[in-house]
């Protein structure tokens, strides 16, 4: 039996790439649709030794995002010329509204069963913006044998807010959280010991405005206030758009704050997150935050943002805390609460990273086929 993967997003970061990849390691016989919109994009990600099959197609038009009825339209039988379906036992779309518009119409016409994916996509542009789609949203949820999260704070909003109370029960009872994985090459950190006399702070992520690094800066410039006995940093790894305003910033034109600038490879954001204490990122939006997890693959406490991709994955104070992304006291407050018992708590960010690489992910998404197939 063949699995079908409808993602749109495959051409962009390599986490699609690394979860089919192990998916094949598992034995899961996979095929990747990728309706893609730009040209460049196309044969992007593609695997090495045919460990699964890909197969794009230039079919997204520019005003599409306006005509979602009329996109899912065209792509179903495209899909159905471009995939041989007589070996497909199941579909997995990785997104609710674009992807799952196209196995939810595969499904009416072949009954093909599938599961779904909810992204921050779905929650952050089609849910808040498309209001007049939420119901069909909810006929896709209704339709698929399991509805995925990245983490149980997605899960709570979607069906809080957008699920109809009558639907909840239902709804939530065949709901799973499967977050990404982390490549197992990270998981070789060590457990970090905190100096009395300082305490340097990470961010990590591209400089832009809904990643807030200048409020990354000015929780470091708080902690600082409250902590006169260490000298208090911070290091930002990325580059963007916010470089040259932060450039501007008193605290980088002191030296208590350094833009670093993009860091290329793993061994240099290991090196990078190895020469830190603690990792802050308090994104307005983040899809999961693959940054957190790999901080803490290195030893690293963290602070993520409250209701986004990364809240949940682990009982609070366990690998670090959730922040108010509008309050640096509330990040400063947190950051105060990860010094605690510090030793144990990058002890155990080493471990809890480990339950998240990709073979174990990729292993309970096997499980998750396995239960949709069996009904």
């Amino acid at each position: 039996m063949t699995t079908l993967h409808i993602c749109c997003n495959y051409a962009g970061p390599k986490v699609f790439h690394s979860l089919f990849a192990h998916l094949a390691a598992q034995g899961v016989r996979q095929t990747v649709y990728v309706p893609e919109k730009h040209a460049a994009n196309m044969g992007r990600n593609l695997p090495g030794g045919g460990a699964f099959d890909v197969r794009y197609s230039l079919i997204v038009r520019p005003w599409d995002r306006l005509l979602y009825f009329t996109k899912a339209r065209r792509a179903l039988p495209d899909l159905m010329r471009r995939v041989d379906l007589s070996d497909v036992g199941l579909v997995h779309a990785h997104t609710l509204f674009t992807d799952g518009g196209i196995a939810y119409r595969l499904h009416r016409q072949t009954g093909l069963p599938f599961v779904v994916t909810v992204r921050s996509s779905d929650i952050e542009f089609f849910y808040k913006y498309e209001p007049h789609l939420r119901p069909h949203a909810t006929r896709i949820l209704r339709a698929a044998r399991r509805v995925i999260f990245l983490s149980p704070a997605y899960r709570d909003r979607v069906l809080a807010r957008y699920v109809p109370a009558s639907l909840r029960e239902e709804l939530g009872r065949k709901s799973d959280v499967v977050p990404n994985g982390i490549d197992e090459a990270w998981l070789t950190g060590h457990a970090h010991a905190l100096r009395p006399d300082r305490l340097k702070i990470a961010f990590a992520g591209r400089l832009l405005a809904d990643k807030q690094p200048d409020k990354a800066i000015e929780a470091a410039q708080e902690l600082a206030r409250r902590l006169p006995e260490r000298e208090v940093t911070i290091e930002l790894a990325g580059d963007g758009p916010l470089r040259p305003r932060l450039q501007a910033l008193p605290a980088v034109q002191a030296g208590r704050a350094r833009l670093l600038g993009n860091l290329q490879g793993r061994e240099a954001l290991e090196a990078f997150y190895d020469g830190c204490d603690l990792l802050l990122v308090p994104s307005r939006v983040e899809t999961f935050g693959l940054v957190y997890l790999e901080a803490m693959s290195r030893g690293l406490p963290v602070l993520y943002t409250r209701g986004q991709g990364f809240d949940g994955q682990f009982a609070p104070g366990a690998a670090g805390f959730a922040v108010d992304a509008d309050s640096v006291a509330d990040m400063a407050d947190k950051a105060l609460q990860c010094l605690e018992g510090y030793e144990a708590r990058s002890a155990r960010c080493l471990e809890l990273a480990k339950t998240l690489a990709w073979p174990r992910v990729a292993g309970r998404l096997r499980e998750i086929y396995e239960e949709a197939c069996a009904r």
